[in-house]
This record gives structure tokens, C-alpha cells and sequence, in this order.
């Protein structure tokens, strides 16, 4: 498989786990989690990290030069894709808020660092 699109494909899987999950919890009449806030920012964080193991393991297992480097292509690679994903499916097919999408450019970034450590890590 081409290196982008490996690379696009293990990203998808990172923003798709958590979709997934929170149609499990969320209550379509109230247009609101079925669980308090709380719980499903939490259920969201926990399944994020799962998908960002599974590709990061996909992704880092075969890497040995410009570790770090790879690590910051991937990481911008895989933040914007959750970014314009999230702004097709959450913003424009399930009308949430741009004001309530804010947040996630922000816990996105934690790909980018991640992705950035994992790299220095191989490094060494």
C-alpha cells in the first residue's frame, strides 16, 4: 500500500473508533449523550487512545530513520484528518456547533504529540 495512504487509512481508524462507539451512547431524540458529559468525554478519550495505539503501532513498527520526523508528518497528517472529518460529519451532517468543535482542535493536538514522542523514543 502507498505510504500516504497507509498513513490516511490507520488516521481514519484513529477518528473512526470513537464515532463509532458514541452512536452506542447517544440519544438521538435529545440530540445529547445518553450518559452524563462526564462519562462520554471520557468514553471519547479512552477510545481515541485505543485507535491511537493501533495505528501507532501500525505506523511506528517499521520505522528506523527520521523517526522524529515521521513522527511530525504523521502526527499534522493525522490532526488534520480528524479535524476535516470531524467538521464534515459532526459539523455539517450532525449540525453541532462550530463554537462546540472548537475544543477538539485542541484535544486533536495531542496526536501531534504523541506521534512527535513516539518518534523520539525510536530514535534513541
Amino acid at each position: 500500500m502507498n505510504k500516504f495512504l497507509k498513513r490516511l487509512s490507520l488516521g481514519l481508524i484513529i477518528w473512526a473508533i470513537p464515532l463509532v462507539t458514541s452512536f452506542f451512547v447517544w440519544d438521538v431524540k435529545a440530540n445529547a449523550p445518553a450518559v452524563s458529559v462526564a462519562w462520554f468525554n471520557a468514553l471519547m478519550s479512552f477510545t481515541w487512545a485505543i485507535g491511537f495505539v493501533i495505528a501507532a503501532f501500525f505506523w511506528f513498527k517499521n520505522i528506523e530513520q527520521d523517526a522524529v520526523k515521521e513522527g511530525l508528518t504523521t502526527g499534522i497528517t493525522w490532526y488534520l484528518e480528524a479535524v476535516i472529518l470531524d467538521l464534515i460529519v459532526l459539523v455539517g451532517a450532525f449540525g453541532m456547533t462550530i463554537t462546540d468543535f472548537y475544543p477538539l482542535l485542541l484535544t486533536y493536538l495531542g496526536t501531534v504529540v504523541m506521534s512527535v514522542g513516539i518518534g523520539y523514543i525510536i530514535r534513541k
